[in-house]
């Protein structure tokens, strides 16, 4: 079985795992000259659909497309021409808010996000296959970035072009704010192969977009979050959340409960369950991953009466 792609979630990994491919979780990593299509990217018009009609809507061509979710406010998509013009524009931004071992005051060289995947055994070509972040967070690793004099790849400009563009972010004085703390960005990948052999196809990007979407449920809906955590600290024993932790921090996933809680929900009740990498543990410290989903859907179904 050929490890073969990062989704993210919460800007980090999402494991998919099927039968021929397994889709892991790294930042995404892209040479800083790396030549990346953005062919007509400041022109491009934002299409403006409901959540039912987002996945339909998504191009079957390798383009670069926005969207603002008419239902959901707060919600916006992209898709991008690529897992490496995807990557070109969130590598940093994933290893700024969400990497394990990567440092969250500073942004990091490209060379420091490589060499950081290859202490994982990760291919430093394998890229995020999806990303979830809130603007603000965005917005931070744009300031980050100018504190330190850092300068942006090709990708990460043409990111903040489009977001400014878009009236997501905006610069005061030197500085980049998010236009509304309640915005948040999804990123999904047109369908083809990766540089590293990476396969998405309909189904794969679906099931990504299916997991991002769980992260903006979490975002955007006080309640189930709340429902989410409350099972967390509540209903999982410490050994059930050591070891759920341990699995999904050798993923690549911050171990922090702020991360581990959003991926949790997410792998669980918004993934496919053929790609889905969570595994049961055995033994007295271990964990069964079926009885903690079934526990998860009820707390979330308590939340919503």
């Amino acid at each position: 079985m050929r490890a073969a792609l990062r989704w993210c979630a919460y800007g980090l990994c999402l494991a998919l795992v099927c039968a021929c491919t397994r889709v892991c979780a790294a930042p995404a990593v892209i040479a800083p000259g790396a030549a990346v299509a953005f062919a007509d990217a400041p022109h491009l018009d934002v299409l403006r659909v409901p959540l039912a009609q987002l996945e339909a809507a998504l191009p079957a061509e390798p383009t670069l497309r926005l969207f603002e979710i008419t239902d959901q406010p707060g919600l916006y998509v992209m898709h991008a021409p690529s897992l490496a013009a995807q990557g070109a524009m969130f590598s940093r931004v994933v290893a700024l808010n969400e990497r394990r071992d990567m440092p969250r005051d500073r942004v990091v060289t490209m060379n420091a996000v490589v060499m950081n995947a290859k202490r994982f055994g990760e291919d430093p070509a394998g890229l995020t296959a999806g990303n979830n972040f809130s603007t603000t967070q965005i917005a931070h690793f744009f300031n980050v970035a100018s504190q330190q004099r850092v300068t942006l790849t090709e990708g990460e400009h043409l990111l903040r072009m489009l977001l400014a563009r878009w009236g997501l972010i905006r610069e005061e004085a030197g500085a980049w704010f998010a236009a509304s703390a309640h915005d948040f960005l999804i990123t999904v990948p047109a369908t083809g192969t990766g540089p590293a052999g990476e396969v998405i196809d309909v189904a794969v990007r679906a099931a990504i977009l299916s997991h991002e979407l769980g992260h903006w449920r979490y975002f955007s809906d006080a309640a189930y979050a709340h429902a989410c955590r409350t099972f967390w600290w509540h209903e999982l024993s410490h050994t059930e959340r050591a070891a759920l932790t341990e699995e999904l921090a050798g993923m690549g996933y911050d171990p922090s409960d702020r991360i581990v809680i959003d991926e949790l929900q997410a792998y669980l009740l918004h993934t496919p369950a053929r790609y889905m990498p969570l595994a049961d543990l055995p033994g007295a410290g271990g964990v069964d991953i079926a009885r903690v989903k079934r526990g998860l859907e009820r707390s979330v179904q308590n939340a919503g009466q």
